[in-house]
């Protein structure tokens, strides 16, 4: 059967303790991405759907197939929705098609199901076929599992806006919206459904660099640069310094640098200082071609978003922490919760951790007399960007237990 591109910019988990970043996923069935889906609202065209901001993903509770309690993240950068295979296989369902998924890390199997019915809170979704796809590496980094990516299918026909600071998702018929957004709005344009809008990239010692960016709502970046835009342009060169970053996608592990810009803009709006992440050309592409990259929660959630894709307009309407600095980690150490415990990826050179003596391969048994299951995945990376605060971590390096401390300090 003829296929075609589907791109879903699948969660990625954390940068090592350091950002979050993601990327396109890849191909399925032409039958699955023409799929039949019905949306329906139980009261008068509005729905009000609490979420749970965790890693700067939007995090609901839902009913999937008749399931409840189900994980489900609400993701721009999805577009088609896709179910996590595990759970598609315990809810019994067919599958009609195999194919491959290309995300960020690179192809992993991937398999199309039919009959998929999705219960929100006021809200029901119905899909005849969804793609299924291994989500349980980002399930372990999350420490929640991501039973369900909801994507296109939810903001094609309403306009849908996030209240991050109040934790609220509110959904709208378009004839039920409110007929005005307070803040910037801009116009939006829809590519492979995903929302493109303009921004501005101010760099240090360069020109600004203006054109398109994705907005990826799934994205627990800040910024992301492709990698044809940043070696277009040398971005390398342009900061002051580089991290190197390590963390996972869809299909493997990625490479990513570091640095911070001077600002970013949309329309009148300015972002001052923001982290930017240029993932290594191997990894899987973050936006459509001729763009410049994408627009993650980092960003996003220091503002009201409104998406309007029937109207193609999105607004941005600053909130009480808009001016809250932007923070990278602050260790140097790359770690990543795997099936065999937290492990050092790497460690950048001249930073606290690399002065303290931590190296690659370290399996991290204690951090501050905690063993690392027991800390909220979420809040793992927090803990290494507050300058100042000293570290304790006990690791084993082959057959020894070493103690390791360092203080953290800002390294951009």
């Amino acid at each position: 059967m003829a296929r075609r591109p589907l791109l879903l910019l699948a969660t990625v988990a954390a940068l090592a303790c350091m950002v979050s970043a993601r990327a396109p996923l890849g191909r399925r069935d032409a039958h699955a991405a023409s799929a039949r889906v019905s949306l329906s609202f139980r009261h008068g065209g509005h729905a009000r759907i609490p979420f749970d901001l965790r890693s700067q993903h939007a995090w609901i509770r839902g009913r999937l197939n008749g399931r409840d309690s189900v994980w489900i993240v609400v993701d721009t950068g999805a577009s088609s929705s896709v179910m996590d295979r595990g759970v598609a296989r315990d809810l019994g369902l067919e599958v009609i098609g195999q194919h491959d998924a290309m995300g960020a890390g690179g192809r992993q199997p991937s398999v199309t199901v039919k009959g998929v019915k999705v219960e929100l809170a006021g809200l029901t979704l119905e899909r005849e076929t969804i793609d299924a796809i291994d989500l349980g590496a980002l399930t372990r980094i999350g420490g929640r599992p991501m039973q369900l990516v909801l994507g296109a299918e939810l903001f094609q026909a309403c306009v849908v806006r996030f209240d991050y600071a109040a934790g609220i998702m509110d959904v709208w018929e378009p004839k039920h919206a409110p007929k005005h957004s307070k803040g910037v709005s801009v116009p939006m344009t829809l590519v492979d459904n995903h929302p493109y809008i303009e921004g501005t990239l101010s760099v240090p010692g360069r020109p600004p660099l203006a054109g398109r960016f994705v907005i990826d709502t799934g994205s627990s970046a800040a910024l992301l640069i492709t990698p044809e835009v940043a070696a277009r342009e040398s971005l390398a060169g342009a900061f002051p310094r580089l991290l190197i970053a390590m963390g996972r996608g869809v299909g493997g592990d990625l490479r990513n640098r570091v640095g911070r810009a001077t600002s970013f803009s949309i329309g009148d709006l300015t972002f001052a200082s923001p982290i930017v992440v240029m993932p290594d050309p191997s990894g899987g592409r973050i936006a459509a071609p001729g763009s410049i990259g994408n627009i993650g929660g980092l960003l996003l959630e220091r503002c009201r978003v409104t998406f309007d894709y029937p109207g193609q307009t999105v607004s941005f309407e600053p909130g009480r922490d808009f001016a809250r600095p932007f923070e990278a980690d602050m260790s140097g150490a790359a770690l990543m919760r795997t099936n065999g415990g937290v492990v050092v990826l790497g460690v950048n050179p001249v930073t606290p951790a690399a002065e303290a003596g931590l190296e690659p391969g370290d399996v991290v048994r204690r951090i501050d007399g905690e063993v690392p299951e027991s800390i909220d995945p979420a809040s793992l990376s927090s803990r290494f960007q507050q300058e100042g605060r000293k570290v304790q971590l006990r690791v084993a390096r082959g057959a020894d237990s070493l103690d390791v401390s360092f203080t953290l300090k800002r390294l951009l």
